[in-house]
C-alpha cells in the first residue's frame, strides 16, 4: 500500500457518494453488484478487478492461475446461474497421489495403502494420519447447533494441525501431510489450527463429489468477475489505492489516489473488502479489539505455473481434477480440463502446478525463469509423455491467498462481524470456511446490511 502523500485541501478532488466499496475482489464486486441500484463507487488498487481470481485463456481451454475451483452454495452459484455461465461438472473425477511412478486414487484407501510403493512403516504412518483426519470430518459437516460437533470444532480450533503427525515416524507420511497442507491451504501444518486443515484434507481423502457445487465455470473463475465488473462499468475505478478510511457516526471519508492525483470521497456508508493486513493499514482508527482480530488472520502463499499442452488422445491424468506430487518442486497439479473430459476427448489440455507454504517461500527468492524451468522439468518428470507438447509456463506469485488462523486465533473473528459504525466489512475470512463462495456471500451480506441501514432510497 502506497504511503499517504501530504496534500493541501485545494489540491484534493472531492466528491460525494452514498456508498463506497474498497477492494474489487469477489467480495467487493458482489457487494457493489448488490448495491447497483444505489449511488455506489468501487475503488481497486490494482489495474484489474477480481483479486485472487485470475484466469488465462487459450482456445478451448483455460487455466485458473489464482483461486482454483468454485464450490459451495449461495450468492456465488446464484450469480453464475443468473449470468448463464455454464458450470463444467466434475462428476466422476477424483484426486490422486503420485508416488513411486504410480498415480493412486486417494478416495480408494485400499489402493492408496497397498497398491502404491510404500514400506509397511509408511503405510502405518499414513493410516494413522488418515484415521485422525477422517474421524473428525463428520463433526465438521454437522450443524453448528449440534453440541457434539461444537465440542469437536472447539477442540480442533485450539490445537495445531500437525496433531495428525503425533507419533508418526514415517518421513513419507510427514512429507505428504506438508504437501497437502501446502497445496490446499498455502501454509505449514505447524502454522494453522486443525479445523481448516482437517476439513480440507477430508475432501482430499474422501470424495470431491461430496463438496457442494465443486465445479469449473466455463472460461475459468474469472468469467464471473469479468461479468460483474463489466456490469458495474465506470463505477469500478482501477488503479485507485486507498490511503485512509476514517469515519464518524454520520459518515465516511476515504482518501485515495489515482492517475489524476489525490482524491477524497465522502459517503454515508463504506464496505471494506480487502485482506486483513491492508484493512489494518488503511483504517488507523480501528478499535483495539478489531485490530487484534485482524492481526490474528494469516494468509497462505502460493507459486503457480500454468501450462497449456498439446497432447492427443486419452491421458492418464484425464480422470483426476488434482494430483498430489510430494517430492517435486510443486506439490500438486490441477487439471483444468477435467470438466471438459466427456465423450470424445479434444486435443490439448490445461494444467496448473502449485507450490504452497514454506516451499512457496523458498521459490519467492528465485527469479521467474528459474521457477518456470524447475516446474517444467518436474512436470515432464511426472508425465514424460508431454515432452515437446508443453507451452511456456505462465507464472503467478501469490504472497497472500487463503486466510487461516493459528490455534485459538479464530475466537476473535466474531468481532469483525459487527460494523464499525457506518463501515461494514466483507471478505472470505468472515464466514465458516474461507472460499470463493464465502467471499461472495460476505460481500452480499455486507451490502444488504448497508441497504437496511440506509432505508429506502
Amino acid at each position: 500500500m502506497a504511503a499517504r502523500k501530504d496534500t493541501t485541501p485545494d489540491r484534493v478532488r472531492e466528491e460525494t457518494h452514498e456508498v463506497v466499496v474498497i477492494g474489487a475482489g469477489m467480495a467487493g464486486l458482489m457487494a457493489a453488484t448488490t448495491l447497483a441500484d444505489r449511488d455506489v463507487v468501487l475503488l481497486e488498487a490494482s489495474d484489474r478487478a477480481g483479486g485472487r481470481v485470475d484466469t488465462v485463456r487459450k482456445g478451448d481451454y483455460w487455466i485458473n492461475v489464482g483461486t482454483q475451483f468454485t464450490e459451495g452454495t449461495g450468492p456465488l452459484i446464484d450469480a453464475l446461474h443468473r449470468h448463464r455461465v455454464h458450470l463444467g461438472t466434475l462428476e466422476g473425477k477424483s484426486v490422486a497421489l503420485s508416488l513411486g511412478g504410480k498415480q493412486v486414487d486417494t478416495s480408494n484407501p485400499f489402493a492408496l495403502m497397498f497398491r502404491s510403493r510404500m514400506t509397511w512403516g509408511d503405510r502405518l504412518g499414513l493410516a494413522a494420519v488418515g484415521t485422525r483426519i477422517l474421524a473428525n470430518v463428520p463433526f465438521l459437516e454437522m450443524s453448528p447447533d449440534n453440541r457434539w460437533a461444537n465440542r469437536v470444532r472447539a477442540k480442533l480450533d485450539n490445537r495445531r494441525a500437525d496433531f495428525v503427525l503425533r507419533g508418526v515416524k514415517s518421513e513419507l507420511a510427514r512429507e505428504m501431510v506438508r504437501s497437502w497442507s501446502g497445496q490446499w491451504m498455502g501454509c505449514e501444518p505447524e502454522e494453522t489450527a486443525a479445523t481448516q486443515f482437517v476439513f480440507s484434507m477430508g475432501i482430499l481423502l474422501t470424495d470431491p463429489e461430496k463438496v457442494d457445487n465443486l465445479t469449473l465455470p466455463e472460461g475459468g473463475n474469472q468469467t464471473l468477475t469479468d461479468i460483474l465488473a463489466a456490469d458495474l462499468g465506470d463505477r469500478v475505478r482501477l488503479g485507485s489505492p486507498v490511503h485512509t478510511v476514517e469515519w464518524t457516526e454520520d459518515g465516511v471519508v476515504v482518501d485515495y489516489e489515482d492517475a489524476a492525483g489525490p482524491g477524497r470521497i465522502r459517503a454515508r456508508r463504506a464496505i471494506v473488502a480487502v485482506p486483513a493486513d491492508i484493512a489494518v493499514k488503511i483504517m488507523p482508527g480501528l478499535p483495539p479489539d478489531h485490530r487484534t482480530a485482524f492481526e490474528a488472520i494469516h494468509y497462505g502463499r502460493y507459486v503457480v505455473v500454468g501450462f497449456f499442452t498439446h497432447e492427443e488422445g486419452p491421458q492418464r491424468w484425464d480422470d483426476f481434477l488434482a494430483v498430489s506430487t510430494p517430492g517435486l518442486s510443486f506439490q500438486a497439479v490441477f487439471n483444468h480440463a477435467a470438466a471438459l473430459r466427456r465423450g470424445v476427448r479434444k486435443p490439448g489440455g490445461a494444467l496448473a502446478c502449485f507450490a504452497g507454504g514454506a516451499e512457496a517461500d523458498r521459490l519467492f527468492e528465485l527469479g521467474d525463469e528459474e521457477i518456470v524451468a524447475r516446474f517444467t522439468a518436474d512436470l515432464l518428470r511426472l508425465y514424460p509423455e508431454l515432452e515437446g507438447k508443453v507451452e511456456p509456463g505462465i507464472l503467478r506469485r501469490h504472497p497472500r491467498v487463503v486466510p487461516f488462523w493459528a490455534p485459538g486465533g479464530r475466537a476473535t473473528l466474531a468481532t469483525l462481524r459487527e460494523p464499525l459504525g457506518p463501515v461494514h466489512l466483507a471478505g472470505d475470512y468472515l464466514l465458516d470456511m474461507p472460499s470463493l463462495a464465502d467471499a461472495a456471500a460476505s460481500g452480499q451480506q455486507a451490502a444488504e446490511r448497508v441497504l437496511a441501514s440506509l432505508g429506502a432510497g
